[in-house]
């Protein structure tokens, strides 16, 4: 059995989440204290709960939360007696609720590869998407992180993880 709980990759989430926080109450208060031309007043006043309001988005889609990647024994075995992996997801909010919010066996995966998550002209990489009938679904700790490890199963679905090189190594083994 393999855990890792991944490391934040860059510090971008923190920055854009304080950003937006501070932007929101500076942009406020100064609407309150110059209040001469009202239309002005409102619109700044709009602009910031928007910005309030993005700065709480990044906070609990990003930075309260991290995700426990595990691959374990599934508890089934197949005709050679084998038993057969899993790769778990687990999702904690605020070092209290724990979720398990993916499970794929590891047999269903039809395609992994470590990559960045950016494709360009210059890494000559396409754009990471779910196949026809799946769903995309990234469980990185990061807003844009450097590396990923992106998988496709049977169904088509796509998952991202952030990279880690023990998992990376479990997986490129586990499913070839």
């Amino acid at each position: 059995m393999y855990s890792v709980t991944p490391k934040k990759q860059n510090k971008l989430t923190d920055f854009a989440c304080i950003a937006c926080f501070v932007g929101g109450i500076g942009i406020f208060a100064v609407s309150i204290l110059n209040a001469s031309v009202p239309y002005l007043t409102l619109t700044a006043q709009i602009v910031a709960v928007l910005l309030l309001t993005a700065g709480i988005y990044l906070y609990s889609k990003f930075i309260a939360r991290t995700f426990t990647y595990k691959v374990q024994p599934g508890g089934i075995f197949d005709a050679d007696g084998r038993e057969l992996y899993d790769l778990i997801v687990v999702e904690t909010v605020g070092n209290r609720k724990q979720c398990t919010v993916c499970r794929i066996a590891l047999r269903d995966i039809v395609r992994a590869e470590a990559r960045p998550i950016r494709a360009t002209k210059k890494n000559g990489l396409s754009k990471i998407e779910a196949q026809e009938g799946g769903r995309k679904f990234s469980y990185c700790v990061d807003m844009v992180p450097e590396k990923v490890i992106a998988l496709v199963d049977a169904d088509g679905n796509a998952v991202l993880l952030t990279y880690d090189a023990d998992l990376w190594h479990i997986l490129s083994q586990k499913t070839t």
